[in-house]
């Protein structure tokens, strides 16, 4: 018996040596630990938690990007959504663990302890302080705090509009501790900077690139987080561009539709409205800045500028359609560009069409048909070949065809010189 009573001894003694101390975290723990903090120990949130006060307290932020809310380009506007990660360390909020139930951490309303008060430097709302009072800090028994304050930020944003829409923007969200100077409150990056695990995509910017950095500046630091983003050009491509650069083509064929047809004003001052209504809506998109120019925009103003001249030379074109040789002669110089302009044309189409209509007006004589001797004499002089000597009839017509002819190469080629150099320069940037 006496045998029995000893090994369950050693077995007790086993047991309490070797298993773990199981200890139970009641809610008295917790209320004593609070209560020891705001009440026993009379903490101040109005003071800054380091013991000596002329040394500073190093706070680290972090930053968890959500969303791409918008970027305004009129405004220069960046919206973004998004949490802080902010941490330091609190002399005044450590305990000892097994005085508290082994109680290491704990939950304290943000507006019970101090905080810095940081602070976005370049946001363009009212200015306000970070977090709720619904919110809480997450406190650790060797008294380092961290802080989760979200919220929707506005900050301001430069726009470089010279490639648009093939734009890449550079954003900054730039935050400091706005009471404190750096030898108080030193703000500093942390290890993670910009975090996009909890990122969603926006439908019309994609993000390039981020970097974090810390500034020291003369009194205060700061931590600036800076987000590259991509423009998503399709929207723009397919509203903007292709219908301005088929315009552009439309503004070309002016020069293509005679003057007989009684259309080529009404069309040429049509298509030039319709420039200056794109030119209307890439304007009202862009931001209002003097210091750097669209290429888009300067694209759209010389097709307006060449729309206009289009317009000038064909009211210039009709008014020498209407003239009388015989009133009117052709200057030498319109009649050698005229002859020009034969000479590069097509002779050989113009071979067939004669041939097709001398075919067509002479009868088949083969069906007993009979002509008298004057359609003999007509069809023997309109099938006969003019000799080298005779040189046919000019008049204002065919100058104004000669004219519609060189018009219409010259400002084809200006038009398709300018389009495919400026959408080459904007494409560029897109890579």
């Amino acid at each position: 018996m006496e045998c029995r009573k000893l090994n369950l001894m050693v077995l007790t003694f086993l047991i309490m040596v070797y298993l773990p101390k199981v200890n139970v975290q009641t809610s008295e723990n917790a209320k004593n630990l609070l209560y020891q903090i705001f009440n026993a120990s009379a903490y101040n949130k109005a003071v800054r938690p380091t013991y000596e006060q002329n040394t500073s307290t190093d706070v680290v932020i972090d930053f968890y990007l959500t969303s791409i809310i918008n970027l305004d380009s009129q405004k220069e506007k960046l919206t973004t959504s998004g949490y802080l990660t902010i941490s330091w360390n609190d002399y005044y909020l450590q305990w000892t663990p097994a005085t508290y139930g082994e109680l290491t951490s704990t939950f304290i309303p943000q507006d019970n302890v101090w905080k810095p008060d940081i602070s976005l430097q370049n946001g363009v709302s009212e200015l306000k302080g970070l977090g709720s009072t619904s919110l809480f800090v997450y406190v650790l028994s060797n008294g380092s705090v961290y802080w989760d304050p979200v919220g929707i930020f506005e900050s301001n944003c430069g726009i470089d509009i010279t490639y648009f829409p093939f734009d890449i923007q550079t954003c900054t969200l730039k935050f400091v501790a706005w009471s404190y100077t750096k030898d108080e409150v030193n703000v500093m990056e942390g290890n993670k900077g910009i975090i996009l695990d909890k990122y969603e995509e926006n439908s019309e910017w994609s993000i390039v690139d981020t970097s974090v950095d810390t500034l020291q500046e003369s009194i205060d630091a700061a931590v600036v987080f800076s987000i590259k983003l991509k423009r998503k050009p399709l929207f723009f491509l397919l509203n903007v561009i292709l219908p301005v650069i088929l315009l552009s083509l439309l503004n070309v064929c002016i020069f293509v539709l005679p003057a007989e047809s009684g259309e080529k004003a009404s069309f040429s001052v049509t298509v030039f409205l319709s420039l200056a209504v794109f030119l209307t809506i890439v304007t009202a998109t862009l931001p209002q800045n003097s210091e750097k120019v669209s290429l888009l925009g300067i694209y759209l103003v010389l097709m307006a500028n060449f729309s206009t001249l289009i317009v000038i030379l064909t009211l210039f074109i009709l008014r020498l359609n209407f003239r009388d040789v015989d009133e009117d002669p052709i200057p030498s110089w319109l009649i050698k560009l005229q002859r020009i302009v034969e000479v590069l044309r097509c002779r050989k189409c113009n071979k067939v069409h004669h041939a097709m209509i001398s075919q067509a007006e002479v009868p088949n004589f083969d069906s007993g048909y009979t002509i008298s001797t004057e359609e003999a004499t007509s069809i023997s002089k309109k099938s006969k070949s003019p000799t080298p000597d005779e040189k046919p009839k000019i008049t204002w017509n065919h100058i104004c065809n000669a004219l519609d002819f060189v018009f219409f190469w010259i400002f084809f080629i200006a038009t398709f010189i300018t389009t495919v150099t400026i959408f080459s320069i904007c494409s560029k940037n897109d890579v």
